[in-house]
């Protein structure tokens, strides 16, 4: 019988159960609620026993989460999202702001390639982790900071719109702050210098 199982450090659970040969496998759910895991771990392990091909296991998976949520699946690819949620913007945001928010899922998109094209559900946290690190070699922390903002943004809206269970750019961290990028505060011999140049020389 499948079984549940979460790692201290992560929010989802992962289906524990054996194949058609006997061997264990260990899938992630994907689900942070405890039922919509085991219900999937259960799908999984049925799927699997039975050699369903990986379509058929899919629309299952897909009808079971319809009826735990209530919410249909959807099969939008993040590209045709990007496209929906910057036109649903344009109206909401100066011409500037804009400008900006198309460049920067311009940039997502590009990353992706390939797997831009495939439905939103199947991006990832190790996505948009890859994708931070990649920004962070790139450009300025502030402003590679700004591109994952807009990334957030962008799956934030697609949770509520229901079209994603599990947000994956929800718990990655920011970029941080190089050194260099500090203003360091001024060290006691700074000071006196800077104090011994405003004063004049009769005072010295």
């Amino acid at each position: 019988m499948a079984s549940i199982w979460k790692h201290p450090e992560s929010q989802y659970w992962t289906a524990c159960f054996r194949d058609q040969s006997g061997k264990q496998r260990r899938v992630t759910t994907k689900a942070t609620d405890r039922k919509k895991a085991k219900a999937i771990a259960d799908s999984l392990e049925k799927a699997v026993r039975t050699k369903r091909t990986l379509q058929q296991a899919q629309v299952a998976l897909d009808r079971l989460h319809e009826e735990i949520s209530g919410h249909k699946v959807s099969r939008k690819s993040l590209r045709d999202f990007a496209n929906d949620w910057l036109e649903t913007k344009a109206p909401e945001t100066a011409p500037r702001t804009q400008v900006f928010y198309v460049a920067s899922i311009s940039k997502l998109i590009s990353f992706l390639g390939k797997r831009a094209l495939e439905p939103l559900s199947e991006v990832t946290k190790d996505d948009i982790v890859a994708y931070r690190n990649h920004l962070a070699k790139q450009l300025s922390p502030s402003t590679a900071n700004h591109d994952l903002k807009v990334t957030r943004m962008l799956f934030r809206a697609a949770r509520r719109d229901h079209l994603i269970a599990d947000d994956p750019a929800e718990f990655v961290s920011t970029i941080r702050q190089r050194d260099s990028d500090v203003k360091r505060p001024f060290t006691l011999r700074r000071l006196l210098r800077l104090l011994m140049w405003l004063t004049p020389n009769g005072d010295h």
